[in-house]
């Protein structure tokens, strides 16, 4: 994959503005669309583009692609990868976590890699999964708080329009006159003291906050100087500051993220912090589509107060909103749900409910089913495969490869498979041998065979697999070669 060539640490620099996005999340509240292996930021929930995508287009013309961190799990980087192409983001700047242990060690890290290529930076913070639809008031507002950041974290705050128990409030004194971070000149900007920020409260508090008008939903999204955003670390969490020391480069990434606790930066900073401002975030469209129902108050309705993105017959139903891709869906009646159908999970849900979708994938989780981690197509740097079929000792998927592509060199301790080709031609590889097989061939890959397909061809190829053995999940794979960096 090409990428952008390197910036060194000896070469001028006349843009100092960086972004940290945030692209780790699962994404569990956006079930059954979104799973372990497809979260909510590579979702296309509102427009054509991914939430992941828009955040890129978003700053673009404000910050240059060499200064772009992008933090995310290492589960997802083939999806980063081929959804950053476009955008041209240097090799170095994406920063793979081989375990979650929240923001605060995310941005730490992200913040000590950009201080040692620009003790000057000036960084903004920005989750990949929040929907903002006015991106000009949102680069404006992001140059205001470039502007007032000296020796203080910005917050974006967001006016509350109903008593909501899903966000985190932030507490705010007078408005204050904000010198501006340039060396000598002076801008005068509104903006607000933080005297303190308070984590999802019940339902009363939340009446009570939006009453006094002194509380504002904290959005996830700041900004500072990254000297800032170290001295924070230094001040109020000594041990992972003491780890960010350590880190001279990506390569110790490894190293020092394994001694690094798990922590919020909300609570890990701006919670502990006695220097933080505020900036009005008026005017940006803002969601950070935490549930269905956060999803669906952005959405427009038809005069009954219904959404359709399905195939639907509906009879006297009103204020609901379904959406599927594949099967007819017929209602009748119904009033104020949203229903989510998917080819392997079906979601019915009053609106008001939503938040709860959380711990039906809490329990899928502690059962062990499959419906919470992946779909089922799943996506593959090489393609996809879409399991068809299964039962007892069997499997039955369609495996698709893009052209040129190959799957790992690989075998299994637990299964045997059988494939035949539907269309395109497969070049196989089975231990020594290799050979093409061709539509309405097959060919058989016993226990524990090394085996691989690639696609030789200029069009997709299809293989219906059939997989027989008494365990059949997919940790039965030794990878042993892997164009994708997989083994």
């Amino acid at each position: 994959m090409n990428r952008s060539r390197r910036t060194t640490n000896h070469e001028p620099r006349t843009n100092h503005n960086y972004a940290i996005l945030l692209a780790g999340g699962t994404g569990s509240r956006f079930w059954p669309q979104s799973r372990t292996l497809e979260p909510k930021q590579f979702l296309s929930l509102h427009k054509g583009k991914t939430l992941f995508e828009s955040t890129l287009e978003r700053i673009k013309s404000l910050i240059p692609k060499e200064n772009i961190l992008i933090a995310t799990a290492e589960l997802y980087r083939q999806q980063i990868q081929e959804l950053s192409f476009a955008y041209n983001i240097p090799e170095e700047n994406f920063i793979y976590e081989k375990e979650g242990k929240n923001t605060a060690p995310s941005i730490g890290l992200s913040c000590r890699l950009i201080y040692l290529r620009d003790p000057l930076a000036k960084v903004c913070v920005l989750p990949c999964d929040h929907l903002i639809q006015n991106k000009n008031i949102f680069v404006s507002l992001l140059k205001e708080a470039f502007s007032i950041c000296a020796g203080r974290l910005v917050v974006f705050g967001i006016l509350p329009d109903r008593p909501a128990t899903g966000y985190g409030y932030i507490k705010v004194r007078s408005p204050q006159t904000i010198v501006h971070c340039g060396p000598s000149t002076m801008d005068h900007r509104l903006a607000y003291e933080v005297e303190r920020f308070t984590e999802k409260p019940d339902s009363n508090t939340a009446k009570r906050f939006v009453r006094e008008k002194k509380y504002f939903w904290n959005s996830g999204i700041f900004a500072g100087s990254v000297k800032s955003f170290l001295n924070s670390f230094s001040m109020n969490q000594p041990v992972i500051y003491k780890q960010l020391l350590k880190l001279k480069n990506l390569s110790d990434m490894d190293r020092v993220w394994k001694n690094m606790p798990s922590i919020s930066f909300d609570y890990a900073i701006l919670e502990k912090s006695g220097n933080l401002l505020m900036i009005l975030a008026k005017g940006l469209g803002w969601s950070d589509l935490g549930s269905w129902q956060a999803w669906d108050e952005i959405l427009t309705k038809d005069k009954t107060g219904n959404v359709f993105r399905a195939d639907v017959i509906n009879l006297d139903s009103k204020n609901i909103t379904v959406l599927g891709n594949k099967r007819l869906i017929a209602t009748i009646g119904l009033d104020d749900l949203i229903i989510v159908d998917t080819p392997d999970a079906l979601l019915i849900t009053k609106k008001g409910e939503s938040e709860k979708v959380k711990n039906i994938v809490e329990i899928l989780k502690k059962d062990k089913r499959q419906e919470h981690y992946a779909h089922r197509t799943v996506k593959r740097p090489w393609g996809s495969y879409t399991v068809m079929d299964i039962g007892t000792g069997f499997k039955v998927k369609l495996v698709e490869v893009k052209p040129k592509r190959s799957l790992s060199l690989q075998f299994h301790k637990e299964r045997a498979e059988h494939w035949v080709v539907v269309d395109g031609v497969a070049q196989i590889t089975k231990g020594k041998k290799k050979y093409k097989v061709y539509p309405n061939e097959s060919t058989f890959i016993p226990l524990s065979c090394i085996h691989r397909i690639t696609n030789i061809g200029n069009k997709a190829l299809k293989i219906v697999e059939v997989q027989t053995g008494d365990y059949l999940e997919e940790d039965d794979i030794i990878r042993l070669k892997d164009e994708f960096g997989r083994t």
